[in-house]
C-alpha cells in the first residue's frame, strides 16, 4: 500500500510540474496571425515576421505566400488577417465584389526587369535596348510566369505591348514584336508563378532568363537587365502610356477578362472576416511603419509613403497619419 500511495504521489507530482511548464510558457494559446500576399512578398514577410513576433511575443504570425491572382482564389475557403497582392485593382475586381474587403492602401511600387544568371547565353550583348532581339536568337530560351495566376505574368505580358509600341509603331514602323516573343515561349516556359519561374525554369539554367519582379532579381541575387520607364511599369508620370496597353486572359469563370496597363502598385488590405483584426492592424501598421518600409525597400521595392487610398473606398481609420486618400 505504501509503495501504491508513493507511486501515485509521484505521478501527481509530475503532473503538477508539467501543468506549471505550460502556464510558464505563458498559461494562454498563442494567437495565429494568417497573412497572405503575393510571392514576391516573401523575403520581406519572413524578415517582418520575425520582427513582429519579438514585438508581439504571444503571437505567431504564419505566412501564406503564393502567386497573387491565385491568392484571391483561394482566400474565400482561408483564413486570413492580413491580404497583400501584387496588383492593388484585384482587391476591388476580386475581394470587394465578393464582399471579403472594403478598402485597399497601395503602399509599394515595384518594375518588370529581366533577370539572368551566371551561365545564361549572350549575357555580355544584352542591353536594355536590345533586349528583344537577344530574346529571338534562336539559341535562347525565356519564361514568364502564368499570367492567369500571378500578375508577374500579366505585368510581363503587358510590357512586351508596351515594347512594341514604344519601339516600332510608336516611330510609325510596324513590327510584331508581341506575336515575335509569345511563339518563341513554349508553354514549358511558363511558370505557376514567378518564385517557381525562378527556382524550377532560371536557377537549374533551364531558361536563359526570365522576366520578374527587380525585387526577385534582388532577394535571389541574380544579374538583371532594367527595361526603360516607358516599358517597365514602374513610373506613375508614364501612367496614361502604360494604360494603352492591354491584354486578354483566360479567368476562373470560364470566360475571359481584358488587364490594362497601369504603374505597379502593390495593394494592402484587412478581410472583413479577420479572426484576429486588432492584431492585423497593429501588423499593418508595423508594415507602413519606417522599419517596415525599411524592410522593402532592402527587397528592392519603393515606397508608397504614405500609402495611397483610391477613391473607390475610404481609409481605416486605424492607419492615421500613415496613409491618405487619392485626389
Amino acid at each position: 500500500m505504501a509503495m501504491r500511495s508513493v507511486a501515485w504521489r509521484a505521478i501527481g507530482l509530475l503532473g503538477a510540474a508539467a501543468l506549471s511548464v505550460a502556464g510558464g510558457c505563458g498559461g494562454k494559446e498563442k494567437a495565429t496571425l494568417q497573412v497572405w500576399g503575393a510571392d514576391s512578398l516573401a523575403a520581406s514577410f519572413r524578415e517582418m515576421e520575425a520582427e513582429f513576433e519579438k514585438l508581439h511575443p504571444d503571437t505567431d504570425v504564419v505566412l501564406n505566400v503564393h502567386g497573387s491572382v491565385l491568392v484571391t482564389h483561394l482566400l474565400p475557403d482561408k483564413d486570413a488577417d492580413v491580404v497583400a497582392l501584387a496588383d492593388h485593382r484585384l482587391v476591388r475586381n476580386v475581394l470587394n465584389r465578393d464582399g471579403l474587403a472594403d478598402w485597399v492602401a497601395k503602399f509599394v511600387s515595384n518594375e518588370i526587369v529581366l533577370a539572368g544568371h551566371a551561365s545564361s547565353s549572350r549575357r555580355a550583348e544584352i542591353t536594355s535596348d536590345n533586349w528583344y532581339e537577344v530574346l529571338l536568337k534562336p539559341d535562347i530560351q525565356f519564361g514568364i510566369a502564368d499570367p492567369t495566376q500571378d500578375p508577374c505574368g500579366y505585368w510581363s505580358r503587358l510590357v512586351w505591348h508596351l515594347a512594341e509600341r514604344h519601339y516600332f509603331t510608336g516611330k510609325g514602323q510596324q513590327r510584331p514584336l508581341v506575336q515575335q516573343l509569345m511563339e518563341r515561349c513554349p508553354e514549358g516556359n511558363i511558370a505557376l508563378d514567378a518564385n517557381r519561374l525562378i527556382s524550377d525554369l532560371l536557377v537549374p539554367a533551364r531558361v536563359d532568363y526570365a522576366f520578374v519582379y527587380k525585387t526577385h532579381a534582388v532577394d535571389y541575387k541574380l544579374p538583371y537587365t532594367p527595361l526603360a520607364k516607358e516599358i517597365n511599369l514602374s513610373d506613375p508620370a508614364h501612367g496614361e502610356d502604360y494604360a494603352a496597353a492591354e491584354i486578354s486572359v483566360p479567368d476562373y469563370r470560364g470566360g475571359r477578362e481584358t488587364i490594362r496597363g497601369t504603374y505597379i502598385a502593390f495593394g494592402l488590405t484587412i478581410p472583413k472576416k479577420a479572426r484576429h483584426p486588432e492584431l492585423a492592424q497593429e501588423f499593418v501598421r508595423f508594415m507602413l511603419s519606417p522599419k517596415g518600409m525599411a524592410i522593402l525597400k532592402r527587397s528592392g521595392f519603393s515606397a508608397i509613403s504614405p500609402a495611397r487610398v483610391p477613391k473607390w473606398c475610404t481609409a481605416p481609420a486605424f492607419l492615421g497619419d500613415l496613409a491618405r486618400a487619392e485626389e
